[in-house]
């Protein structure tokens, strides 16, 4: 084999490579000290601002992902079309309760804003009930009641999306109802509920909305209770469709909407604020309702019912709690996955800065009008007992007797002199135990409606129907509490608890304290005689309390 021993250059060819050396060497240098594009740098700040951003914003829902969740593991995500709703119900309180551990829409706020980073196509819910009751709602600002005026300022900061209609929206009178539902920046749906003996919607409400997720339709409907209409018969201001009927009902609204209206849509969500009897059988007899949001009970709630396991779920009232569903469709196949996951609203939240001002505002504009009225909120009533539980929450109250219902009649026997006592567990609004210490904004929040005692002087026979009638509803708001009597469950009779003798006597004449909506609302709004006092049941409450319990010098909270 012949090898070259050597390598041969021509003088050119080494020309060449010296001028190539010479180039290289020059843009070398030029690219070395050339000053940096501005428009490419603009870029690259751009995309590291952005990657710095979603990294902030993964490492914040880290933080939280014990309390919040996380987005669902999808096989194959991006076929899915995924959305968020934060579900409240039953709130009309605005800061934290319990000594400052749970609630607070400030918190709320918060909450919602993790879940708008996580996912952007985010809504927020609320099931009713929202503007009464509160002992807020009840005070004076500027020369005029609030009557939820604080909650709907507060909720349009927080940015509430859409609410329905609770029964104690009504009661508010309608001009002050009407106020409030025009300055709600959210929009209300309630497809029952009417203006008076009319089917035209009430004022501004909608009877249905279809929103779209990319190009998901989503069907909200909107059921409200009928258990309270507003005030007395001749004043009322809206036809309900009523509970026992809205099974039906639903199901020829959807009819009319798909059928006569033509309208189309993927999902059907119903937001309710009915007793949890009406969801089941709403959702049982209309499978075609992919998920139920409730609220009323005040409790939380996740049932599946009905042929097609429809899922139903309520949230603790006042924003103890909230729901967080996290929803994938997938389209082709018409696959629904819901992930949900209550969570606690603590001091793990901080408190959303905005909200958290407007709320304070109001909150701060109420106890000054109860100053004004001769309360001194901060004001120590007594301090109770070591193993004293004042137990108002809602569940308990309306199944039982308490410590707290049984000192609410003593407090009013007191107050008008007579040695019985009967009156229905809504009047309670607290949903919380009181222990230790106890303030008069704690007596205003347990007694937030202006009631005055009514002294009623009724038969025997009369008064065992009223009684009655509220043990057949336990679990609501009418659910009987009372003084003074025993019911003996073995024979099922009332008796006088002393001397003991039977009630269902109609020679037998007696004069109990009571309340007007009670009265109202059972046989006794047929006794002879009720007389009225000048005396609320929250002036009597304190008065019981300092009178009983205060063995210490009064001192104002820090």
């Amino acid at each position: 084999m012949n090898c070259r021993k050597k390598i041969e250059i021509s003088i050119w060819q080494l020309v060449f490579i010296i001028f190539l050396s010479i180039i290289c060497i020059v843009l070398a240098l030029t690219g070395w000290f050339r000053t940096i594009d501005p428009v490419g740098y603009r870029n690259l700040t751009k995309i590291n601002n952005v990657t710095r951003i979603f990294n902030e914003n993964k490492r914040l829902l880290a933080s939280f992902l014990d309390d919040i969740g996380s987005p669902p593991k999808l096989n194959n995500p991006q076929s899915y079309v995924q959305w968020t709703v934060l579900q409240m119900n039953d709130v009309y309180e605005l800061i934290p309760l319990g000594g400052g551990t749970k609630g607070g829409l400030a918190r709320v706020a918060t909450i919602r804003q993790l879940l708008l980073k996580e996912n952007p196509n985010t809504i927020t819910i609320l099931s009713g009930d929202i503007v009464s009751p509160s002992a807020l709602g009840n005070s004076i600002v500027n020369g005029s009641m609030l009557n939820g005026k604080q909650m709907i300022a507060t909720l349009n900061v927080l940015g509430l999306d859409y609410a329905t209609l609770g029964n104690h929206e009504f009661d508010l009178k309608v001009e002050s109802l009407r106020r409030r539902l025009n300055e709600s920046r959210f929009q209300w749906i309630a497809s029952n509920v009417y203006e008076r003996n009319t089917t035209k919607t009430f004022h501004n409400v909608l009877p249905y909305k279809i929103i779209t997720m990319k190009n998901i339709k989503i069907l909200l409907i909107g059921l409200t209770i009928d258990d309270n209409m507003g005030p007395p018969t001749a004043e009322r201001y809206v036809t309900i469709t009523p509970q026992r009927g809205l099974p039906e009902f639903t199901h020829q609204l959807l009819k009319h909407l798909r059928e006569n209206l033509n309208l189309k849509w993927d999902i059907i969500i119903c937001l309710t604020h009915l007793n949890m009897q009406n969801d089941i059988e709403i959702v049982e007899h209309n499978p075609s309702i992919d998920v139920l949001m409730g609220g009323h009970e005040h409790e939380n709630y996740y049932l599946k019912r009905g042929s097609k396991h429809t899922p139903i779920y309520k949230a603790d009232d006042n924003a103890f709690s909230v729901f967080i569903h996290r929803f994938a469709y997938q389209p082709k196949t018409k696959q629904l996955l819901i992930f949900s996951k209550l969570t606690q609203v603590s001091r793990r939240f901080k408190d959303e800065p905005e909200t958290a001002k407007i709320a304070d505002y109001f909150y701060q504009a109420g106890l000054q009008a109860y100053r004004v009225a001769g309360y001194v909120p901060e004001h120590v009533v007594c301090v109770l007992p070591a193993g004293l539980n004042f137990d108002g929450r809602s569940a308990v109250i309306r199944s039982q007797q308490t410590h707290l219902t049984r000192a609410l009649c003593k407090a009013m026997m007191d107050a008008v002199h007579t040695s019985i006592c009967v009156f229905n567990a809504g009047a309670i609004r607290l949903d919380d135990q009181l222990m230790g210490t106890i303030t008069q904004y704690d007596i205003l929040r347990c007694l937030p409606f202006l009631t005055n005692i009514t002294s009623v002087r009724v038969d025997g026979i009369t008064l065992v129907k009223a009684l009655n009638r509220g043990l057949h509803n336990i679990n609501t708001g009418m659910f009987v509490t009372y003084s003074g009597l025993e019911y003996d469950a073995t024979l099922e009779k009332w008796f006088l608890l002393s001397p003991r003798q039977p009630l269902e006597d109609e020679n037998l004449i007696l004069t109990i304290a009571s309340i007007p909506y009670f009265i109202q609302n059972t046989e006794l709004r047929n006794a002879s005689e009720a007389t009225p006092t000048n005396i609320t049941m929250t002036r009597a409450f304190i008065d019981y309390l300092e009178k009983n319990y205060a063995k210490i010098t009064h001192h104002k909270l820090p």
